[in-house]
């Protein structure tokens, strides 16, 4: 059943005309309630409604990020072997060339990865981070939270990176550093502006400057572009790629507007009045159409994700809202959720992310597999590199699961 609708446009509390004309004409304009989402999105989320609050956990996040972090535990590397061992398979070539990066400019699956991961951070801040911004609650303790975080996570992107030498030849920047630095900047964006118009027009910002800077001070070339200048200049250490850090400081603002995206789509998804259907059917129109957009541009603009340019974050932006509304109506919405069991394994991982990408990371589960489970694998020859690799994901996800059921978490969970 379809729950009430406000019945004047005072109730919404917004003065645009045509989103007064659709409110005011609820059953001539059902069909396209949904697919205004992405115009119509500050205006949607303040609107008074009297239906029941959405369940606080989103399973959906959690089995999102964990299909997220099965690629870099060793999705990847088994995809590349099957297509390796059968290398007429059109199929599984396509896969393992969307399981490894673009040169420079395009977009591969492997690109998304760590996007994707940004992307639902923000939408977990848009719970994590509600006690910080409703009525005159202080922001303080909640900033101080975020870049504390911020700064644990970039030292422990440095213990990934190697060595801590110190010295010229120790690399700085970071995925963990990238990710943890991105959401400070939005986390601080979002408990400052506060109201979601704000926000996005924040977001919008961020991405223009980066944009104009882009387009006018240097090419979209490895060694010609601004985040190369930026981050021979500025970024100490060794960089990445040579010449540029694809986790550089331009990338990490880049990465800010993408988690602010991140954060409406959450606020939309905990607020929104509409069935869960047409929720997901909203947010996947919403996705299409900023994917869309990315593509149109690509001619004029390239989508690099090493630059991390406006439309690689749009795209970004774009297949993630189409991931999250897809698990959303398979994970906490169809039934009710009682069909979910099937994401449990995802879960098992998503909610424990962090700890996940620094077991995998920082120690020698390779070793540990090989001590286990080479003995059995070495029964069936043919076939030895492809189990060894199928015990490696379950070895890391069993002692995930251990976590689990034990209950001990690296970082509190936010979705809730």
């Amino acid at each position: 059943m379809r729950p009430a609708l406000p019945s004047s446009p005072v109730e919404i509390k917004h003065d645009s005309p045509l989103f007064r004309h659709v409110w005011r004409n609820p059953d001539k304009d059902a069909l396209f309630r949904p697919y205004l989402f992405p115009f119509f999105l500050p205006a949607a989320m303040t609107a008074s409604s009297s239906v029941p609050a959405r369940s606080p956990r989103l399973h959906s996040l959690d089995a999102l990020r964990g299909l997220d972090m099965l690629i870099i535990l060793g999705l990847d590397a088994l995809v590349l072997l099957l297509a390796a061992r059968n290398p007429e398979n059109a199929f599984l070539r396509e896969a393992a060339r969307q399981m490894s990066h673009a040169h420079w400019a395009g977009l591969h699956l492997c690109d998304l990865v760590f996007p994707v991961f940004v992307f639902i951070s923000g939408v977990s801040m848009s719970f994590s981070l509600a006690k910080y911004t409703g009525g005159n609650a202080s922001a303080a303790s909640g900033l101080l939270h975020l870049w504390k975080r911020a700064f644990v996570l970039a030292f422990l992107g440095l213990l990934v990176n190697g060595t801590l030498t110190w010295t010229e030849d120790m690399r700085y920047a970071s995925v963990l550093g990238l990710i943890g630095f991105s959401c400070a900047i939005a986390g601080t964006c979002i408990l400052l502006c506060r109201r979601t118009g704000a926000i996005a027009a924040a977001a919008g910002g961020l991405l223009g400057l980066i944009a104009l800077l882009q387009f006018t001070c240097g090419s979209f070339t490895p060694d010609g572009s601004v985040n190369s200048w930026v981050d021979m200049h500025w970024l100490p250490g060794r960089l990445h790629g040579g010449v540029f850090d694809p986790e550089g400081p331009l990338c990490i603002a880049s990465a800010s507007a993408l988690c602010m995206g991140g954060w409406l789509a959450g606020k939309f998804l905990k607020e929104s009045r509409l069935p869960s259907v047409r929720l997901c059917m909203a947010m996947m129109g919403a996705g299409i159409l900023l994917f869309s957009a990315a593509r149109m541009l690509d001619g004029a603009y390239p989508i690099i994700k090493s630059m991390w340019t406006g439309t690689f974050v749009l795209a970004a932006a774009g297949i993630s809202l189409m991931l999250l509304s897809l698990f959303h109506l398979a994970v906490d919405a169809w039934n009710g959720g009682k069909w979910a069991k099937w994401a449990f394994p995802l879960r098992v991982i998503g909610v424990n992310a962090l700890a996940a990408y620094l077991i995998h990371a920082l120690l020698n589960v390779h070793e540990l597999n090989q001590r286990i489970f080479s003995g059995a694998a070495d029964f069936f020859p043919p076939f030895q590199p492809v189990l060894l690799a199928v015990s490696l994901l379950l070895l890391q996800w069993l002692v995930l699961l251990f976590f689990y059921r034990r209950r001990i978490s690296f970082a509190k969970s936010p979705a809730k």
